[in-house]
């Protein structure tokens, strides 16, 4: 799995997925400010290529919208197609927007502005770094619940503001 930042890292290390039946591994980030989204796509696939993915596994980019133009997702919606085995989880306009899905809807939270915000109403102290015990697991399931009925009236390739793809990734590692 590749992804932009700590927050997604430090989340899918959470204790609530030490049962998972399955093994995250992040590949080094090798440029650590280039994260723009065919960036991200170039260094995995660099990884992809020098280590053992096999038959069976699964390879995920976590990546946000932010202020990328539509036309910077065509490689990473390209290289979805390409394989069954390539995934894409993406928040718009960031992947906290799947931290405030544990508390609530986040309806309204279409801008980073607004995902902060709504954030800091239920983690105050909040700072770009999620601890190993942050959510139970019945906060990451309403987390998924509330993602999968906003994306469902989403019928683009990305998602639509205020909408994550995140879900499907922690979906696939619930399991």
């Amino acid at each position: 799995m590749s992804a932009e930042g700590t927050t997604e890292r430090d989340y899918l290390g959470m204790a609530v997925f030490k049962d998972a039946q399955v093994s995250v591994k992040f590949p080094k980030n090798t440029h650590p400010n280039r994260h723009n989204p065919a960036a991200v796509l170039k260094r995995f696939e660099k990884v992809l290529r020098e280590n053992d993915f096999r038959a069976g596994d699964e390879a995920w980019l976590v990546v946000d919208v932010d202020d990328w133009d539509e036309d910077e997702f065509g490689e990473l919606l390209a290289w979805k197609v390409a394989d069954g085995r390539h995934h894409l989880a993406v928040s718009n306009p960031k992947f906290e927007l799947f931290l405030v899905m544990h508390f609530e809807k986040a309806n309204g939270c279409t801008t980073p502005e607004k995902v902060d915000s709504a954030l800091k109403r239920h983690l105050p102290r909040y700072a770009k770094r999620v601890s190993a015990t942050q959510f139970s697991a019945k906060q990451v399931r309403d987390a998924i619940e509330n993602a999968k009925a906003k994306r469902v009236s989403c019928k683009t390739a990305l998602p639509a503001p205020g909408m994550t793809d995140a879900y499907l990734l922690v979906e696939s590692i619930m399991r």
